[in-house]
């Protein structure tokens, strides 16, 4: 199960939404080939902890296809490591006491001097009394929380301590230093009842940042208490007439390539954006203008073009989906891919490659509106992450009027809120006593007139989870 999901992460994600309308669509892959993908070298008991690691920001993803990830870990790796953790735990607020010391740069990295360096880092801090600290020693006091767990072997603390498990204890120290400090992100989810009958509704951000995870334990506690996991369109699906429709949808299968599709000059001005953005000339040629708007504007919206990989791994909705398949909790679809696929595609030709071509103006003369993308979208996903539901509205509210004449955000709005409101009702309503986990993109919750609100005037309990 863990080598299927892992080469279904490496699939390449080349598209999403136009602008702010990533909070109401989803981040559909194109898949233009099921070639092989690199394979990381992940031991099967370390993938559900590196699953959540990795989005925390404390070490690279690329040190899984390097080659030493199952190798003693060097000291320059340690405290690329030990640094990053260290300013992750500091994000709790916690007072400091002193700075910890890392290990000298000669010494061997043993399993023990890495679980000392981490106990060094958690107490570096002023801890609450819920951390029960009392001066324990670090190896047992990390034994006794679950941060080191052992073999049958023992905890052989004198071996080399290798990439994968310095990875997995840091992660586990991150873990449970925010649980037990009562922190996380708090994203914006309701909790709505009927009868017997339970959703929890989780505002999605479909690209993430490090600062919306760990995710609070209010969400977590929910996720695990439900039935099943809803989500807009299941990304690892392995339905295959849905995966070969929505291929269909994206690129072209009568001989004809992108070029043939636009006029010359708005061929001209795609190459030109391809040499900004270092990708070989031809990588959109398979796919059809839509495609290739909706996948360039993911880039408008990173302060860094390269931190995409990582951020469409970091979205919420995939981060529970990839949970739930692990864990067997069923995954259930409000839409699906063929639904999204029609809404993203169902545009004329011409209107595709206007819309490209417009996309293609703004990225070779940006202006000072263009500058704002990135930090406006970086402001909604730390808004998200204090569960901060007025300034999130008002934020978007007011981005959403600007886009009054963005084709795609209209086609993205109402009757797919209706739509999702019928189907959450069937869900309330349904006999039995059942309760259900759904992530949806957050605009269609957060905002006005939307889900949240039809699902308050049918009577129902609806309420904010601080």
């Amino acid at each position: 199960m863990e080598r299927s999901i892992w080469k279904k992460w490496g699939r390449h994600v080349v598209s999403g939404m136009l602008g702010t309308a990533i909070l109401l669509g989803n981040v559909l892959p194109a898949r233009a080939s099921d070639a092989p993908v690199t394979t990381p070298a992940i031991s099967p008991w370390s993938v559900a902890t590196l699953h959540e690691g990795e989005k925390y920001g404390i070490f690279p993803l690329e040190w899984y296809y390097d080659g030493t990830f199952q190798q003693p870990i060097t000291a320059g790796k340690f405290l690329t490591l030990t640094e990053a953790t260290a300013a992750k735990l500091d994000k709790l607020g916690l007072n400091k006491k002193e700075k910890p010391t890392a290990p000298a740069a000669e010494t061997t990295l043993t399993r023990e001097a890495v679980l000392k360096s981490l106990y060094g880092i958690l107490t570096q801090f002023e801890l609450p009394s819920s951390f029960e600290i009392d001066a324990a020693a670090p190896v047992a006091y990390l034994q006794s929380k679950g941060i080191v767990q052992g073999t049958a072997s023992g905890l052989e603390l004198d071996k080399p301590c290798t990439v994968e498990q310095a990875a997995v204890l840091a992660s586990r120290l991150v873990q449970y230093a925010y649980e037990t400090a009562d922190g996380g992100a708090k994203g914006l989810m309701w909790k709505v009842t009927e009868g017997g009958n339970t959703l929890y509704l989780l505002g999605s951000i479909h690209l993430g940042i490090p600062e919306m995870y760990p995710l609070h334990r209010s969400v977590t506690d929910a996720f695990e208490a439900s039935d099943d996991l809803w989500v807009e369109a299941n990304l690892l699906t392995d339905d295959q007439e849905a995966l070969a429709y929505f291929a269909k949808l994206t690129m072209y299968s009568d001989g004809t390539t992108l070029k043939d599709h636009l006029s010359a000059d708005t061929y001209e001005k795609l190459q030109k954006v391809m040499t900004k953005l270092g990708m070989p000339a031809q990588s959109f040629d398979a796919l059809k203008p839509w495609v290739v708007s909706n996948s360039l504007s993911l880039t408008t919206l990173m302060e860094k073009p390269e931190d995409l990989a990582q951020a469409t791994n970091a979205g919420v909705d995939l981060f529970l989906t990839q949970i739930a398949m692990m864990s067997g909790k069923p995954v259930r679809e409000l839409e699906g891919m063929k639904l999204q696929g029609d809404i993203l595609s169902g545009t004329p030709e011409e209107q595709q490659a206007r819309e490209l071509d417009t996309m293609l103006d703004s990225m070779l003369n940006p202006d000072a509106a263009a500058a704002d993308n990135a930090v406006q979208f970086k402001n909604w996903q730390l808004l998200w992450a204090k569960g901060d539901l007025a300034g999130f509205a008002k934020s978007y509210s007011a981005s959403l009027q600007q886009e009054q004449n963005n084709g795609l955000t209209q086609r993205l709005l109402g009757e797919r809120d209706q739509n999702m409101a019928i189907k959450l009702t069937e869900l309330l309503e349904a006999q039995g006593s059942s309760t259900h986990f759904i992530v949806v993109g957050a605009a269609h919750l957060a905002i006005k007139d939307m889900v949240i609100d039809k699902l308050k005037q049918k009577g129902y309990d609806v309420q904010f989870v601080e």
